[in-house]
This record gives C-alpha cells, structure tokens and sequence, in this order.
C-alpha cells in the first residue's frame, strides 16, 4: 500500500512539473521599432506555404514572421485568406519595403489568386500582421527588427 502511494505521489508530482513547465511558455516575441508584437514563426517549406491560410482572424499585435535560408524576392498570395494583412519585407533586421492592405482575393480566386504581392529589394524575413496595423503603429522603412 505504502509503495502504491508513492507511485501515485510521483506521478502527481511530475505531472504538476509538466503543466508548471508548460504554463510558462510564451509566444516569441519582436519588435518593430517601439511596437513589440507575439509572433508565430514559418520556418519549413509547410510552415511557410500554409502562412495565415483558414484562418479566421489575426489578435491585434500578432504576427507571423516567414525565414528564409537566403535573400531573394519572394512572391507571396493571399491564398484561402480570410482577412487583410499589411507585409512588412525585412533584410538583415531592418524593414525595407512595406506592403499596405494585401486584400483577399475574391471568391473565385480563393484557391489560386492571381495577384502576388513581393518586395522590391531582396528580403530574408517577411512578416505578416494585421491591415491597418503598420500605420496604426508608426512603422516606416528604415525601422530596426529586434528579435
């Protein structure tokens, strides 16, 4: 009886230190010259061609922050997109090309939309928040990425 309670002791215990442990995960965060957002990160080929997609909304100072391997321009389209985004371009942690209001495509081109959105200036990060919130927040070219 005695070496059955210690058992269900134990047990307990590790499980508290799995949910205390867990608990204090936060989501990563980064700052936009004085705006500080959550992020979400696109790291993997999945990860970034999923992006926002089925999405229903974005909370008001997330993000999702795409990583590229090496700089390019990278085409992005508002795939199965349920809402408007802004798409700030990065470059060695500094904004250098801003995208206002990417829209959702209509209806018939919600599986294939034919218009892309890219930088005009080779990136190595693309972050995606909500429309409105690049202007809301003061974000220019120019601004430092510190992540």
């Amino acid at each position: 009886m005695r070496k059955l309670f210690f058992v269900i002791l134990t047990v307990l215990l590790l499980y508290s230190c799995f949910i205390i442990l867990n608990s204090r995960k936060t989501a990563p965060t980064l700052k936009v010259g004085a705006a500080i957002l959550k992020i979400e990160i696109a790291d993997t080929d999945a990860k970034r061609a999923q992006g926002l997609s089925d999405r229903q909304s974005l909370c008001g100072d997330c993000g999702l922050l795409f990583i590229f391997d090496t700089s390019g321009i990278y085409p992005f389209w508002m795939r199965r997109m349920q809402f408007d985004i802004d798409i700030l371009w990065i470059r060695n942690g500094e904004v250098v090309d801003i995208t206002y209001e990417a829209k959702v495509p209509p209806k018939e081109e919600l599986e294939e939309p034919k218009t892309f959105y890219q930088s005009k200036v080779p990136v190595d990060q693309v972050l995606e928040v909500n429309s409105g919130w690049v202007k809301e927040k003061g974000i220019k070219i120019g601004e430092k990425i510190d992540f």
